[in-house]
């Protein structure tokens, strides 16, 4: 059961999904029809939710806002807390976006920018010029590299695809793409060709696949999370320096702060992804450090479905499944005359 809030607000029961609710603030018997998302066959609406995990998966919840119940009809029943956390909690009220600059005027021009010239289209705009390019690139190493012009540079950037390298050729650019950049260009959007070396033949999506993998054993993992999100249109850079796997963005991270930090892990025995989060100092560290920077855990659970993965063609039948975990605050539980 759910711990006792210190404002006195009343109790959580598992059994018909009641919720807590906020000190000194009215309930009425039925929320506004706003208050729910456009989601359907969840059972909670929560605008803004803060939820502490300790070791014994007991379940702390504090609403600092309002919230909205599922009809009676659509309430399900639930073995503990922890199961309805992982599985159903749904958050109806995302984090707002954070746009970049020195003044409302600035910010609000950075948003108006971003809603004008939205990531779709400019993804489709460098597909294009791409495939009428016949773009090539080679592998080195751990990355690929590749060659394009001023145009193709400027739709990279925009795109936010890798990262330009020293020219020392004229009008000639060079890119530096991550192995889930590169593949997701060549195979989920068909507008790149990848040769083996400088003077060689492309190779096909068989041999990346096999190549990609024996450069980086969780590859399959790490691309499948990462064309996810690419598909939903985020921008998705790696997250080294905050120690996750990915940041993600709404738009171009020159106009826009990154939202959310991302961990792959897996639901199959793999010791190299599976390492993490398996004690809660790690959960700890991990909420912690993102938080102090504003952004939100985003877990993504890649599903193999008893298939396996020596061909790309897997990917459709892997599944992913996404958690978001926050740090709980203990002030935000205490009373103001305390």
């Amino acid at each position: 059961m759910a711990k006792d809030s210190p404002n006195k607000s009343r109790d959580l029961n598992m059994k018909d999904i009641k919720v807590i609710l906020p000190h000194k603030r009215k309930q009425t018997s039925t929320p506004p029809p706003s208050r729910y998302s456009s989601l359907s066959d969840e059972i909670l609406q929560v605008t803004s939710l803060s939820i502490f995990l300790p070791p014994s998966h007991a379940l702390d919840i504090s609403f600092n806002s309002s919230v909205a119940v599922a009809p009676l009809h659509r309430r399900r029943r639930f073995k503990s807390p922890f199961q309805l956390f992982v599985r159903y909690l749904v958050f109806s009220g995302e984090m707002a976006p954070r746009w970049k600059g020195k003044d409302t005027k600035s910010k609000k021009d950075a948003e108006a920018e971003a809603l004008k010239e939205p990531m779709s289209k400019i993804i489709s705009q460098l597909q294009s010029s791409l495939v009428q390019s016949n773009a090539s690139g080679f592998l080195s190493d751990n990355c690929v590299h590749l060659a394009v012009q001023a145009e193709q540079l400027d739709l990279l950037d925009k795109a936010c695809f890798g990262r330009p390298v020293r020219n020392v050729e004229k009008d000639t650019y060079w890119f530096q793409l991550t192995l889930e950049e590169a593949f997701y260009l060549c195979y989920s959007l068909k507008c790149l060709k990848i040769n083996g070396g400088a003077d060689t033949i492309p190779l096909n999506d068989e041999e990346l696949w096999c190549y990609f993998k024996s450069k980086k054993q969780a590859f399959p993992f790490f691309y499948k999370a990462y064309s996810h999100l690419r598909m939903k249109n985020w921008v998705v850079r790696s997250g080294a320096q905050y120690g996750v796997d990915f940041i993600v963005y709404r738009h171009h991270p020159a106009r826009v702060h990154s939202e959310y930090g991302v961990l792959v892990l897996s639901h199959d025995n793999d010791d190299d992804l599976n390492g993490r989060l398996r004690v809660w100092s790690d959960v700890h560290c991990t909420t912690r450090l993102l938080g102090s920077v504003a952004k939100t855990l985003l877990i993504l659970y890649v599903n193999k479905n008893g298939h396996s993965d020596e061909s790309p063609l897997c990917l459709e039948n892997h599944a992913i499944e996404e958690r978001t975990i926050s740090r709980w605050s203990p002030e935000q539980c205490r009373e103001r005359s305390m």
